[in-house]
Order: C-alpha cells, then structure tokens, then sequence
C-alpha cells in the first residue's frame, strides 16, 4: 500500500482553491481538502496523511489521517517538517512513501531517505484534473442510456415511424 503524506498547510498556501477556503475558514478548507482526498483515494489502496503544524486533535477516518506536530499525547514533534520526516524515516519501504510539499527541505530530505516527492500544486492540479475527467465521463454516461426497456423501445419506434 502507498502512503501520501501531504504537509497540509503548505498545500492549503500554495493552491489557489484552497487559498480561497481558507480565507473563508481553515476548518471549511480542510474538511474540503478530506472529502476531495478521500473522494479520490478510497478504496483504491492508498493511505493518506494530512500533516499540520501546531496543537490539535489526531484522527483517523477510513484510508485519511490527520495528524497534528503537537498533541495531549505522545511526542511533540513541535512543527509539521519535523513530523513528516519522522512518518519518512520510520516508514518500512520509502518507495512506497510520497511525499508531498512544496518545502525544499521536507522534499530534499524524503528524496535522501528513498521516498517519492511532488510539489503540492501539481499534486492538486492532478487531484483537480481527473475529478474533472471523472466528472465529464458521469455527464456523457447519464446523458444517453446505455440500455432501454422494451416498452421505451416500442414507444420510440411508433414515435419516429410515424407519417
């Protein structure tokens, strides 16, 4: 199974779409941000961590976590870069580890330890891209039945046979 561990708020200050809900709320931008992630990612083998900096609350919510630099328990890691070098470093097989942010030295240091990197815009443009491609195919396929009932067949053949 690959994990992705995105260093969250780098990627809420780099795209331009999560900019704008966080401006809105930081709590609207990452609930976005989880439903978009688990929306794309469920079921398809993959684990996803969301990093933050700061104080919070860690949880774990069917292939997403969210995990926070500081909490009531366990070590205090005390910024995000440095919890993320962790979740590197302990992982079992770091090729199997992307990382994603747009910070020289989170993406320098996973690349030192084996794993993949992207930077957070490209991650999310790809994110956004085949949501898109997704959401067009859903279009076009309810747009024309794939199957038709024999009544739905013989009423169209009387309607356009018709004189």
């Amino acid at each position: 199974m690959e994990t992705i561990i995105i260093d969250a708020y780098n990627l809420m200050h780099k795209v331009p779409e999560m900019q704008l809900l966080l401006k809105q709320s930081q709590d609207i931008c990452v609930d976005t941000m989880i439903q978009k992630l688990h929306g794309h990612y469920f079921g398809k083998g993959y684990k996803v961590i969301l990093v933050f900096d700061g104080y919070g609350k860690n949880k774990h919510e069917q292939n997403i976590e969210v995990k926070f630099s500081k909490t009531d328990i366990g070590y205090d890691y005390g910024h995000a870069d440095a919890l993320i070098k962790h979740l590197v470093e302990k992982a079992r097989n770091p090729k199997l580890v992307k990382v994603i942010s747009s910070d020289r030295d989170v993406t320098f240091y996973a690349k030192e330890c084996g794993a993949k990197i992207q930077t957070a815009e490209t991650f999310w443009g790809e994110i956004k891209e085949r949501r898109t491609e997704r959401n067009e195919a859903f279009r076009e396929e309810n747009e024309k039945p794939s199957v038709i009932s024999r009544n739905e067949y013989d009423f169209l053949l009387k309607e356009f046979t018709k004189k």
